[in-house]
């Protein structure tokens, strides 16, 4: 267990220096189109790179941990089919970070989406979280989390399972084609994940409504029928490139976590 909590510490270390190194890029378009100063610009930058580096603690982060304990445990038992194997180990990472992460991500966004919409400027998170177990229980923080856990399980199996299934010809080329080939695989996963991410936008501001008569969508497979008889198939997949720099600091934050990972435990644990 002492190692999950210290696969936690290296991938926070890994995923705080991606945000910084990138999301002045990433806002930077934003920034444009909105016509914000420069320092508001630099503020709001800068305010939002703490608020990733703590909401990632859990997030991001877990997901490299949990993948790690899954991988130790599940290459004891299992032989064969290394590449389906490596798949399965990031799902089962990314649907563990949901699960934990989820009921957080919901109240936040329920109560932005209550405070803007339903004009209810002072409710507090705190508010909404009671509010939500009154209505509905421990399960309406759960709410719509089948259409939310899709984009990540098959994201997260795809990334992490090209990458250990490759991981022998990525160990040998120096840290630039390093980079160059994780961000390849990682742009190529959310791409192939972007349509259930495009379902999961679609279904969570439904689900966010909270008024029963109001859904559209009964589950992600009536969701996805309903978008494929009205729209093309390329509909689910409008969009899907703007990603690139979403895969930059996603394969920069992978890269960081083993290199660092490599070292702490090569020389902290000589048996590594």
């Amino acid at each position: 267990m002492s190692d999950f909590f210290i696969d936690l510490f290296i991938a926070a270390t890994s995923s705080f220096t991606s945000n910084c190194l990138c999301t002045p890029i990433e806002n930077y378009p934003m920034s444009i189109l909105q016509h914000n100063e420069q320092k508001v610009y630099l503020q709001q930058t800068y305010q939002r790179i703490i608020c990733t580096f703590g909401k990632g603690l859990f997030q991001i982060q877990s997901a490299f941990a949990f993948k790690d304990l899954y991988s130790k445990q599940l290459k004891k038992r299992i032989n064969h089919y290394n590449h389906l194997k490596n798949i399965l180990i990031g799902s089962l990472a990314g649907a563990s970070t949901m699960l934990v992460m989820y009921p957080y991500e919901f109240v936040t966004q329920r109560t932005k989406y209550l405070q803007k919409i339903g004009k209810r400027i002072d409710l507090k998170w705190r508010d909404c979280l009671i509010e939500i177990f009154k209505n509905d229980g421990i399960f309406g923080y759960y709410r719509g989390l089948s259409a939310c856990i899709s984009p990540i399980v098959v994201f997260r199996g795809l990334q992490f399972g090209i990458f250990d299934s490759t991981k022998e010809i990525t160990d040998a080329l120096p840290f630039i084609g390093q980079l160059f080939w994780v961000q390849l695989l990682t742009f190529v996963s959310h791409v192939i994940s972007f349509p259930f991410f495009k379902i999961m936008i679609m279904m969570k501001a439904d689900s966010l409504n909270f008024n029963q008569a109001s859904f559209k969508y009964k589950n992600v497979i009536d969701c996805t029928s309903q978008v494929l008889k009205s729209q093309k198939l390329t509909f689910l997949l409008q969009g899907s490139t703007q990603r690139f720099l979403l895969a930059t600091k996603d394969a920069l934050t992978l890269m960081l976590y083993y290199n660092i990972q490599s070292y702490f435990k090569g020389k902290y644990h000589p048996q590594y």
